[in-house]
């Protein structure tokens, strides 16, 4: 039995948040989800699988415009051209609903229902397959429903299930929905858990084999790194072998660069550019730049990195075919004091009690349920960016301590 694992696909996804980007970069970036659509659809063709499974979030949101909704059809169609069946269901971002018609898609798909059922095929060679799964009828899904999944079937060769939600005491980024265990998950007994909703590719168990495959394409710089999609071959003695494939067109990198005390504008430039040139360049690389060390540099040269001047030099020096810095983040080192020792005092006291999960939660309160804010306000990795961004603006504006440098 081979099939491809699929999930997260977001057709249909603004990618939000890139701003004066050139007009042919932009149009890269805004169908790249939906050429990553088309090179799954070439991989299922090139590897004769004998199915696709596509765990949740096919659109990035429950009402696709025309031309997201006829890139999907026509894709489905070219399976069912090639008669490789789509088992599909919905998640928390295209959850059922009348602004996606079931019957618009091709005959080859089978679309899961609001409530766990199975579907059973039967492959050339005559093994039997059940597939198990279910699709959201809203955007929250906070309820466990991995106990109304049913045990394994004897009488099938192999059993799979699909399921969009998260792992209990797994820590990401994406909201927590449709919780389950590892445990609860081994106890039906099924040959494969092809599991959708948290976009970063891994392993949870090895056998039988429990995996999220990621999303084909990542979306913004908290998704960086390859993208794809998971063929996976079964054999009749449950031996699994599974393959990444890879289908994103453009890739979220993060670049560190250390500041050096007394750095000019032209030394910045160029160690940007000598960091950024060597990096491999099969996909279009959207690039954020991490200035280490950030608070040795002068109020003025912060005053001009914050400008946007030094980022548009840069991205004139660089290949813009090739790479796209988008963005330089100022990165504070914790071990630099840049306040009196009094004021250092306050300032790391003001920061305990204000950049951490549990206030930001409690701030934006329902808010965190949606997957935008999750993603940005979920951990405290990403509150660090916003307090070294407060930190670097007082040095600027000498708000706090003396003008002295203290090491």
């Amino acid at each position: 039995m081979k099939f491809i694992h699929a999930a997260d696909i977001h057709l249909g996804s603004p990618f939000q948040g890139l701003k004066n980007i050139p007009a042919s970069i932009r149009k890269r970036v805004v169908s790249s989800t939906g050429v990553a659509m088309k090179k799954l659809v070439q991989a299922a063709i090139e590897n004769t699988v004998d199915f696709v499974c596509i765990t949740g979030d096919l659109f990035d949101n429950p009402e696709p415009d025309l031309e997201t909704l006829n890139l999907a059809i026509d894709q489905l169609e070219i399976l069912n051209a090639a008669n490789i069946p789509v088992f599909l269901s919905y998640g928390n971002h295209d959850y059922l609903n009348a602004k996606i018609p079931g019957v618009i898609f091709p005959d080859n798909v089978s679309i899961f229902g609001e409530k766990v059922e199975t579907k059973q095929i039967t492959l050339v060679d005559g093994s039997s397959v059940d597939i198990t799964g279910f699709s959201y009828n809203k955007r929250a899904e906070i309820n466990a429903r991995i106990e109304e999944y049913p045990s394994k079937n004897n009488q099938a060769d192999f059993q799979i299930g699909m399921l969009h939600g998260s792992m209990d005491g797994l820590k990401s980024s994406e909201a927590h929905y449709a919780p389950f265990t590892i445990s609860q998950l081994l106890a039906k007994n099924y040959d494969y858990w092809a599991l959708g909703h948290i976009h970063k590719r891994q392993t949870l168990n090895d056998m039988p084999v429990i995996a999220y495959a990621g999303n084909t394409q990542g979306r913004h710089i908290n998704e960086p790194g390859p993208r794809g999609i998971s063929l996976v071959t079964i054999n009749q003695q449950k031996q699994t072998d599974v393959q990444f494939l890879r289908t994103d067109v453009v890739e979220w990198t993060n670049v560190a660069v250390q500041a050096q005390k007394g750095m000019d504008l032209q030394q910045i430039i160029s160690a940007i550019i000598q960091a950024v040139e060597p990096l491999e360049a099969q996909q279009l690389k959207l690039v954020n730049i991490n200035l280490q060390n950030s608070n040795v540099l002068t109020p003025e040269i912060l005053d001009e990195l914050t400008s946007g001047i030094v980022l548009t030099q840069i991205q004139k020096q660089l290949d813009q075919e090739v790479f796209w810095v988008y963005r330089i983040s100022l990165k504070v080192n914790n071990n630099i004091r840049i306040f009196s020792e009094l004021d250092q005092a306050y300032w790391e006291k003001a920061t305990a009690n204000v950049f951490n999960e549990k206030k930001v939660q409690e701030k934006l309160g329902r808010l965190m349920e949606l997957d935008f804010i999750a993603e940005t306000y979920g951990n405290d990795l990403e509150l660090n960016p916003l307090k070294d961004q407060v930190e670097l603006m007082l040095k600027q504006r000498n708000a706090l301590g003396d003008e002295r440098d203290e090491n």
